[in-house]
């Protein structure tokens, strides 16, 4: 999936009666249709499909309330002759240098960042720059903060 820089920008405001004026970086989006909230993933899924991007959908409620996230276009569906079989090969993964019974968990390590003079960082991602693959992949001891790279097994 391609990820833009800068992400537009999708204005959900929803009124009292639950009717929907959306916008994409300022401009109107259809804006002769009464759609309401229960209309919202369609539209999102439209905006997104349209152009072919992740976009930051930020929604005012009529009360004031605000919420805010990242919608990535849906995946386009795969006709049921060209799908996969359902054999699926696993790979185990493995580290060491924990503390005998430990549970330790497999994190995936997206970005790195500095501490600040007091040792403290803050990483903000959207979840649309979460993607699957292998480099990166640490296990994380939970008791012992043990941290080892992931090693495979054939």
């Amino acid at each position: 999936m391609r990820i833009p820089v800068v992400l537009s920008v999708v204005h959900v405001a929803i009124d009292a009666d639950g009717v929907m004026r959306v916008d994409v970086d300022g401009v109107p989006r259809e804006p002769g249709q009464n759609r309401t909230r229960g209309d919202l993933r369609a539209v999102i899924d439209e905006i997104t499909s349209d152009l072919g991007v992740p976009v930051r959908v930020e929604v005012r409620e009529a009360d004031g309330s605000t919420y805010a996230d990242i919608a990535t276009p849906p995946e386009a569906s795969v006709p049921a002759a060209s799908e996969p079989s359902p054999t699926r090969s696993t790979a185990s993964l493995a580290g060491a240098g924990f503390q005998p019974g430990e549970e330790v968990a497999l994190a995936y390590v997206v970005v790195r960042q500095n501490a600040d003079a007091e040792g403290n960082a803050s990483i903000n991602l959207p979840p649309a720059l979460l993607t699957a693959t292998r480099q990166g992949l640490v296990l994380l001891g939970l008791t012992s903060l043990t941290v080892a790279p992931v090693e495979a097994q054939a």
